[in-house]
């Protein structure tokens, strides 16, 4: 089927980075191969979490600061403070991502929201006893709620759980209410030693999660030695974290890991390098990372959405941009990933990019984001059968939407056996064709003005048109272009 559609280091100086750095026990070899804390990855992504839940920016990470300079003052050991630590980040994972939440089923049981968590604990290497913590601090897929402080019998486990008790109390009371409930609720849902810690010391604690650069307050306190993420860790930790995203709206189960794995095909289809192919896969997975910010009844509406909702929509793939962007080794892909919704023609958003700035990585995610999303059933319609979804792709490349090429590579890892030509393709109208055809036969300007009926200057102004689109400055060029794009008829 056919569709138109140098410094130099003082010697004390160097020999203490050189100590600093034989600590690190997860360092890469290569010095070439990007390395990055697992810290830094995932507290950058809590962010996404705080969108979500419309938190102060930054409570996840202050969350883990505050837990580990009370555990400090407690007398906790080196290894209840790393435990602390994760336990920390990666429970508020878990209880944020899917707070208030319908959560699936998942194999005929509820998916418990320790399950992301603690997947993510294993990619770090938490250890055993963050495993368990993280077990403890969920019932039926929910976050464990008040209980007796005798319960948590683990410090990180009872440090964690004043942290959260002050941080809800201080959204609700303020931090002289929160002091306040602290000292009723010790001995009850709170460890009382560490209840009385907390309000002694205060001013430096309040003084630790008030710091301006609380990020780097919060990379410096990891008990060392620092975690850091290899090629494969960066993959599981993507792959992890576009599930728990994805559940938190139950219409999108299984929506970025789909996007992924069709992108990743197409991009095979489409001769990507294995880097660019990578970085595709990590931007299909984290595309959506953004839309935690946007409310589930927007999402869920069947009925149209007006300007104000339609805003919010557009505002997760800015979301998604700040989160990923500060996170090095994600470089290539924040850029990639928020441009899944953008359209060629310049029409998508958020940043209204056309097809020229677009890379070819981006244009496949796009296009793999709404066929994946068509396959897929929405409030508004059923899910769409191969042929309709097809059909209903070709309608967004005729459209200007879509790059026919990254279309025709989605479709063909779908395995939907469909060819597409974009009319529109690079912004080339109907009469921009005609001059093309006309220059392909070795027409001169003239020549073209007499047969087509026009002007010689509006024939000069089509034919620097043309080359400025495409790209081109010779008729062979244009030849070219017209044979491979099937436009020579």
């Amino acid at each position: 089927m056919l569709a138109r559609s140098n410094l130099s280091l003082r010697p004390s100086e160097a020999e203490r980075l050189r100590r600093t750095a034989d600590r690190r026990e997860s360092r890469v070899a290569a010095p070439a191969t990007p390395v990055i804390r697992l810290a830094e990855l995932l507290g950058r992504l809590s962010l996404a979490f705080d969108i979500a839940n419309d938190a102060p920016y930054g409570k996840g990470v202050r969350s883990v600061v505050l837990a580990i300079e009370l555990g400090r003052r407690a007398g906790a050991t080196d290894g209840e403070l790393h435990d602390t630590f994760w336990l920390s980040l990666l429970g508020y994972l878990g209880c944020n991502g899917l707070q208030d939440e319908q959560i699936p089923l998942l194999g005929g049981r509820a998916s418990s929201a320790s399950d992301i968590p603690a997947k993510l604990a294993q990619i770090v290497v938490a250890g055993p006893n963050v495993l368990s913590a993280l077990n403890q601090l969920y019932v039926g897929g929910k976050p464990r709620t008040a209980q007796p402080a005798d319960a948590m019998q683990v410090l990180p486990l009872r440090l964690v759980r004043l942290v959260h008790f002050w941080q809800t109390s201080d959204q609700q009371h303020g931090r002289a209410g929160a002091a306040a409930l602290i000292r009723r609720n010790a001995g009850s849902e709170l460890d009382p030693r560490l209840a009385a810690v907390f309000v002694a010391e205060e001013p430096a604690l309040f003084a630790a999660i008030d710091n301006p650069r609380i990020f780097d307050r919060f990379l410096e306190i990891e008990p060392g030695p620092a975690a850091c993420a290899d090629e494969r860790s960066v993959d599981d930790v993507a792959h992890a974290l576009a599930i728990l995203a994805d559940l938190r709206c139950p219409i999108f189960f299984g929506h970025s890991t789909s996007v992924a794995g069709v992108a990743e095909r197409a991009a095979v289809q489409m001769g990507l390098n294995t880097d660019d192919a990578r970085s595709l896969r990590r931007a299909a997975l984290l595309h959506d990372i953004g839309r935690l910010g946007v409310p589930n009844s927007i999402w869920t509406r069947p009925g149209r959405l007006d300007w104000g909702e339609m805003e919010r929509v557009r505002l997760h793939a800015y979301y998604t941009e700040r989160v990923l962007s500060p996170i090095r080794v994600l470089g290539p892909v924040a850029e990639i990933a928020a441009s899944a919704h953008e359209h060629v023609d310049g029409s998508g958003y958020p940043q209204s990019r056309t097809g020229r700035s677009l890379l070819p990585a981006a244009r496949i995610l796009a296009a793999a984001d709404i066929a994946i999303a068509m396959s897929e059933p929405r409030p508004h319609r059923p899910a769409l059968n191969p042929d309709t979804l097809a059909r209903e792709l070709v309608g967004e490349v005729d459209a200007g939407h879509v790059d026919a090429a990254a279309a025709a590579a989605v479709l063909a890892s779908m395995g939907v056996k469909i060819r597409i030509v974009s009319r529109q393709a690079q912004g080339v109208s109907e009469r921009e064709l005609e001059v093309c055809r006309l220059i392909a036969r070795g027409k001169s300007n003239k020549e073209i003005a007499d047969i087509l009926g026009i002007s010689l200057r509006t024939v000069q102004n089509h034919v620097a048109h043309v080359f400025d689109k495409l790209g081109l400055h010779s008729r062979s060029g244009v030849a070219v272009w017209l044979v491979e794009n099937d436009f020579v008829q």
